[in-house]
């Protein structure tokens, strides 16, 4: 295949206050096998310097500067629009905290463009400890019929050596193709931060559009999970954000039968929120998806009035329990054990 045939690929880095680490990706990045790509730069109104420091160490590259933070959805929901309006025919998001592999955008064009109904796709991301390691960060994200999402395989030894079907894509390498972006799916601006890739995702499968994770392509991503762990905005978000996502998305059939499992869950989420010093911030999360009712509601006519593929068809995607290395709890097994019940049971009546 020459160059000229080889899709033109727009890679979007986006960073906010990741000067530290923007050197190492975009260095990375430029010594790929690849050839006909551009890199671009999107800077969240950083207050580090990262803009002028990419503008002044990489001058050749192109920078989008806004004026202020509007989020991951936000950012690349513009970025996307901007450079498939340019004439771009797939952009791949990368995260500014990874490093990539010579082969990876070779790699995941390759899987992605293995089949026209594959509309998103992820690299298999590893860890990234001082060195690369082989161990998972994600291949592939677990979305729990609750609404919680996370890294699939996390910790887990690198064994995937086939391309594979997943829930949905994980945001730290995502490939977009434009020919299903924005007239099939889309971010939702209104979440900001966190659940965003996990909204698009599941848009794309009710589409009945395919959601890979390329077992070839290779990103290692610098995860500190303790880094990572909750604040207040995070939390308030995770919240807000995964009622939206079933409010959007789930036939309401679904809704009903989930109903109960997910009262019990949200009765111990609040106990834990209060232990936490986190329930003023799980308060405002049903008050803010209660001001936006409206708003989400005819969010949700048109992506229902869009689905291809019912949620019983879907819901094999949806874990029955939540396994996560990091989370050690006793009250999360037996949580688990009810959860799996209970998914037995709604399965067949979906």
């Amino acid at each position: 295949m020459n160059h000229s045939s080889l899709p033109n690929v727009a890679v979007l880095i986006l960073g906010f206050n990741h000067r530290k680490h923007l050197s190492s990706v975009i260095n990375s990045v430029r010594e790929q096998t690849y050839e006909n790509y551009k890199l671009i730069y999107i800077d969240n109104a950083s207050s580090d310097g990262s803009a002028d420091f990419v503008a002044e160490k990489y001058p050749d590259l192109e920078i989008i500067r806004n004026e202020k933070n509007i989020g991951y959805a936000g950012a690349y929901h513009e970025a996307l629009l901007q450079v498939f309006t340019k004439g771009f025919d797939t952009a791949i998001l990368l995260n500014p905290d990874t490093i990539v592999d010579k082969m990876w955008l070779t790699e995941l064009i390759h899987s992605s463009y293995a089949d026209n109904a594959i509309a998103l796709a992820q690299s298999k991301v590893l860890l990234f400890d001082t060195t690369p390691t082989e161990s998972i960060n994600s291949f592939g994200n677990t979305l729990h019929f609750l609404g919680f999402g996370y890294c699939g395989h996390y910790k887990e030894k690198d064994i995937f050596s086939e391309d594979t079907d997943i829930a949905y894509a994980s945001g730290a390498s995502l490939l977009v193709k434009k020919e299903y972006y924005p007239s099939k799916i889309s971010f939702d601006t209104d979440f900001f931060a966190y659940l965003e890739d996990q909204d698009l995702g599941w848009q794309a499968r009710m589409q009945g559009l395919r959601v890979i994770a390329s077992s070839r392509s290779k990103v290692w991503h610098k995860y500190d999970f303790q880094k990572k762990q909750l604040n207040t905005l995070k939390f308030y978000l995770l919240e807000r954000n995964r009622f939206l996502f079933f409010l959007k998305n789930l036939e309401w059939k679904t809704l009903i039968l989930i109903l109960p499992a997910f009262c019990i869950m949200e009765i111990g989420i609040i106990g834990d929120s209060l232990a936490r010093g986190y329930f003023r911030e799980k308060i405002r999360s049903y008050k803010d998806v209660f001001l936006t009712l409206r708003k989400t509601l005819t969010k949700r006519t048109i992506l229902q009035q869009r689905r291809k593929t019912s949620d019983k068809e879907l819901f094999h995607f949806l874990s029955p329990i939540i396994t996560f290395e990091e989370v050690h709890s006793p009250l999360l097994s037996v949580a688990n054990f009810f959860l799996k019940g209970y998914y037995t049971i709604i399965k067949y009546l979906i």
